[in-house]
This record gives structure tokens, C-alpha cells and sequence, in this order.
């Protein structure tokens, strides 16, 4: 008898979130699931052991950086990843009280990244982010694992505080 087809199932813990104090102008609050390494000037990212997976954020004071610079830089990289035919699904976050303007793009193809992010407050702040993962770039096996993570970062954005 031939063995029937099946379908890889990932299946991830419920994420259970804490708060992470810096001594950067930011707060916010990560997957216990995932641990991060804070750089001197800011800049951080966030692994996920278990998905083989890494999250490389950038932090930029917009008092010596242009946030037109910063968002043509963040749209070149997203274009370098896009190379090959590839659809771009793009997703948002706004909190006009608590000055929290977020962008998620998902590459759904065989792409180096299949997520990008960006959080800034349009005054002070800019946060970018790429995800890699220590895998084949297979966006079909990676799915479950890329929304997994685009969810932490949507909770990131959510809990959020600029000081």
C-alpha cells in the first residue's frame, strides 16, 4: 500500500509575554519563547531557538537621523528582497494616542527575509526589522514560523512604550 501524502504540521507553544526594561528611549515586551541581545547602541535582536529563527532590529534617534532617509533605506531593502516574482502583503498598526505607527510587509516567496517591520512616532523614534531564519529560504515550510514571529512583533509594537 503506498503511505498517504501528508502535510508538515508545526505546531508552536502559546506565547507567554514579559516585559523587557532597556536603557534605551524604548520598553516593550517580548516571547518568553525568544531572547534577545541588546547592543550598546540600541540596536537588539530577538532569536528563536526553536525555529531557527532571528529577528535583527535597528534603532535610530530621528533628532540625527531623516526619517526620509531612513524610510527610502527601508524600502530599498525590501525591493533587494524582492527580486524574483513575489507578492508583498502589507499590514499596519496606528496608535495615534500613544504615537505608535507600525508597517509589516510579508514576502511570500523563497525570499532571503519574508518579514519586514518598521515602528517609529514620526517625531522622535524610527525601529526597523528584518527576519532571517538559519534555514532554506522555503516560504511554505516557514510559514507557520513567520506568522508566529509576525505576531510577537505585532504584540512588540502593541506593548510598546517610547520614554
Amino acid at each position: 500500500m503506498p503511505k498517504p501524502s501528508g502535510m508538515l504540521a508545526l505546531n508552536y507553544p502559546k506565547p507567554n509575554y514579559q516585559a523587557i526594561v532597556t536603557d534605551c528611549p524604548f520598553d516593550f515586551d517580548i516571547n518568553s519563547l525568544s531572547s534577545i541581545d541588546l547592543k550598546s547602541n540600541c540596536f537588539f535582536s530577538l532569536s528563536y531557538p526553536l525555529m531557527k529563527a532571528k529577528v535583527y532590529m535597528s534603532y535610530f534617534d530621528l533628532h540625527q537621523h531623516n526619517i526620509d532617509d531612513l524610510n527610502s533605506d527601508f524600502n530599498n531593502r525590501l525591493i533587494d528582497h524582492t527580486r524574483q516574482q513575489a507578492r508583498i502583503q502589507e499590514s499596519s498598526y496606528q496608535s495615534i494616542d500613544q504615537q505608535k505607527y507600525g508597517r509589516f510587509f510579508q514576502i511570500t516567496a523563497n525570499a532571503p527575509s519574508n518579514l519586514h517591520y518598521m515602528v517609529t512616532d514620526q517625531k522622535n523614534h524610527f525601529i526597523s526589522g528584518l527576519l532571517f531564519f538559519s534555514a532554506p529560504p522555503n516560504y511554505d515550510s516557514l510559514y507557520p514560523a513567520v506568522q508566529y514571529i509576525k505576531n510577537d512583533l505585532r504584540h512588540l509594537t502593541e506593548s510598546l512604550t517610547w520614554r
